[in-house]
């Protein structure tokens, strides 16, 4: 990329500038973080962006997870079994962030075919987790929570099906945002779980979030009232979200929920009886089934190219039946109702994670892999199972984060946004 483009947007050029060199003089610490770097299109794209009159995301720098086509671009999928064409045109929300001035940076790392709630991936490497050296970033947008930790870019755009965007923003000390399912167009992206998959995205605070989700978002999806925050509660589940919880974990946890409560918002603790049932589902039989349908013809043939921990999980499809699959569907559509119908205009608060990022070296071994990764994806898989909307935002004690994540109902996506940013700033006090 030229340094000197013919551009008024000089603050941006330079900040790409800066970024590649950042890449090209210390490789190393910025090893696994991106399968690829959309280097080749930055002038193309800079004079794009020169020329629009105005764009909400103008002047920001966007990572995007290897599960979107990107024009000109191969989608990996983090695979080494799917060889797919160069793109030829944008995934639709990622054509959406051009128009409104994004420019995009490149592709993210991620856990093979995103199945995997720890962002390990044995093809082309796992990102260092910067806050905690040897451990795991969290996925399995891992690359893309990385390159925001490290500043290299200002949103990161992701999927999240049981919370791949949530838990590596609560391992890594930065906000994850998972919306309700529709209101980001999947067009142009890999599959996990139909069912279960949501665009989502990752920044430094609530406000980066907002303005990602507000440029792709489907321009018929109607924005909602702001709520008043003296009517709304936040609900800690007692029956939920706390099993097995580090006790630095739940420390930092209760410190956060006494700032929040000192600043006058009501915080009650009760038992949620539609999460009783909830436990009760194998959640894991979307993703399984949903996946092992949409690669079928490709990692049957070639099952000696994917990552042992991804293929354990697509072969445990083989044991569920029809019946199971579509009782699976017809249970989550009777519960989404009820959990609806209970939260009305509250919110759940949580841990995002209740475990601290677990040693890379440690996960070798398939048995804790297996027992991390459950633990993982406990607290986050409710809000795509309920097809909510989910915001993880990152609190800090003793300089260590965790994940302080609210949850609400189907399309409330505006409300959580704008009551998530008074609670972000409550906890930066």
């Amino acid at each position: 990329m030229k340094k000197e483009i013919n551009s008024n947007n000089n603050k941006l050029v330079n900040k790409a500038f800066k970024i590649l060199t950042k890449f090209k003089n210390n490789p190393k610490k910025f090893e696994n973080i991106f399968t690829e770097l959309f280097e080749k299109d930055f002038e193309e794209q800079l004079n794009k962006i020169n020329q629009l009159k105005s764009g909400s995301l103008k002047g920001l720098i966007i990572s995007v997870k290897d599960l979107f086509d990107v024009k000109g671009y191969h989608t990996r999928g983090g695979t080494k079994f799917l060889k797919r064409d160069i793109c030829l045109n944008d995934a639709e929300c990622i054509s959406n962030i051009r128009k409104a001035g994004g420019l995009l940076l490149g592709h993210t790392n991620m856990t093979e075919l995103a199945y995997s709630g720890l962002g390990i991936n044995p093809h082309y490497g796992t990102p260092d987790n910067p806050l905690y050296p040897g451990a795991v970033p969290g996925g399995s947008t891992s690359g893309g929570a990385v390159s925001v930790a490290l500043d290299l870019s200002d949103i990161a755009v992701g999927t999240d099906t049981g919370g791949s965007t949530r838990i590596p923003a609560a391992f890594v000390g930065i906000t994850g945002f998972k919306p309700t399912q529709d209101s980001i167009s999947r067009d142009g992206i890999l599959t996990l779980s139909s069912s279960l998959d949501s665009v989502g995205l990752m920044a430094k605070n609530i406000e980066l979030c907002e303005l990602g989700y507000q440029a792709m978002k489907r321009k018929i999806y109607i924005k909602q009232e702001k709520l008043e925050n003296k009517n709304l509660k936040f609900i800690i589940p007692s029956n939920f979200g706390f099993e097995d919880i580090d006790t630095e974990i739940k420390v930092a946890f209760d410190c956060a929920i006494n700032k929040i409560t000192k600043s006058g918002y009501e915080v009650i603790e009760m038992d949620v009886p539609v999460l009783d049932l909830y436990k009760k589902v194998p959640i894991w039989q979307f993703a399984s089934v949903e996946c092992a349908t949409e690669y079928f013809y490709l990692y049957n043939e070639k099952k000696h190219l994917i990552d042992p921990n991804v293929l354990r999980r697509i072969e445990r499809a083989i044991v569920v039946t029809a019946v199971e699959y579509n009782l699976l569907k017809k249970i989550r559509k009777n519960l989404i109702e009820e959990f609806n119908e209970f939260l009305k205009n509250n919110f759940l608060i949580m841990p995002t994670v209740t475990i601290k990022p677990p040693l890379l070296e440690k996960c070798k071994d398939s048995e804790f892999y297996d027992e991390v990764n459950l633990v993982s994806l406990r607290n986050t898989s409710l809000a795509n199972y309920m097809n909510g909307c989910s915001v993880s935002i990152p609190y800090f004690e003793n300089k260590k984060p965790i994940g302080i994540m609210l949850n609400a109902k189907t399309n409330e996506d505006d409300c959580l946004l704008n009551i998530s940013s008074e609670i972000e700033k409550v906890l930066q006090r």
